[in-house]
């Protein structure tokens, strides 16, 4: 008689809960880990490792070697005030610097024919030997010769001199966005006088004639500055008369005006 086949028994759809509890366990494990290191206390930590081996049955050649060592604290530098006067008045500054070139785009051709229509309204002061036009990495450059405009020594503009004056103001007011006035001098001692030393000599001479463009004609208080640099940037050699006398000038500076700085 044949034997009777005992009745199969039913899949379990319950597995997943084995390999769900071991996924609990390491989760448990891992945040037990980390609160562990988030602590000072060692001896807590001593006791996390103790359990992480009798929990996973690790043998000692097995176990985790390296010591648990609490998270250092970051150390936050604390941040210098700002000197927000200091940080307005170098960007009121770089962008002064900029000049006529950022403020109107002028193109190569543009500057040319502003250098042109300078160099024939003071046409007759070159020829008369008053000034000279040139220019420079800073801009054109209208120099003032100081026989011309100045006595020696001294930093009064000769009245004579005034319609001159009058000219070149007239010449560069158009495209005055920004001008620097600088005095210049020879490395001849002054006698005594008003004067100590040619830096303020020099200084004083770009000071006046700074006056005489504000006072006489609409030139902006805030386009136009002034430098005093003595005897210590010639442009030619103090050795000689001729040198010495190329030396002593004033020299007008439509900054930013040259071919070379121009935007594309």
């Amino acid at each position: 008689m044949a034997r009777k086949k005992s009745p199969e028994k039913p899949p379990n759809h319950e597995r997943w809960l084995v390999s769900y509890g071991d996924f609990i366990t390491l989760l448990f494990a891992v945040f037990v880990t980390l609160y562990a290191m988030s602590q000072v206390d060692k001896k807590k930590v001593e006791e996390v490792q103790q359990s992480y081996k009798s929990a996973f049955n690790m043998s000692k050649s097995k176990a985790l070697s390296a010591e648990f060592l609490p998270i250092p604290a970051v150390q936050v530098m604390p941040r210098p005030p700002i000197n927000t006067r200091m940080v307005n008045e170098e960007a009121d500054h770089r962008s002064k610097e900029t000049g006529m070139i950022k403020k109107l785009n002028l193109s190569v051709d543009e500057v040319r024919d502003i250098k042109k229509s300078i160099l024939i309204s003071l046409k007759p002061l070159q020829l008369g030997g008053e000034i000279a036009v040139d220019e420079s990495a800073r801009g054109l450059v209208i120099r003032m010769e100081e026989d011309a405009f100045f006595e020696m020594d001294s930093a009064v503009v000769k009245q004579e001199s005034l319609p001159s004056v009058g000219k070149i103001a007239r010449a560069i007011l158009p495209f005055a966005d920004q001008i620097r006035i600088e005095g210049h001098t020879d490395n001849a001692i002054l006698p005594k006088g008003r004067y100590k030393t040619n830096w303020e000599l020099s200084l004083d001479r770009a000071s006046n004639i700074m006056k005489i463009f504000l006072g006489n004609f609409d030139f902006s208080p805030g386009n136009i500055s002034i430098a005093g640099y003595g005897e210590f940037r010639p442009i030619a050699s103090n050795d000689s008369h001729e040198g010495r006398q190329k030396n002593r000038r004033i020299d007008i500076v439509l900054m930013g005006l040259t071919e070379n700085r121009v935007m594309p």
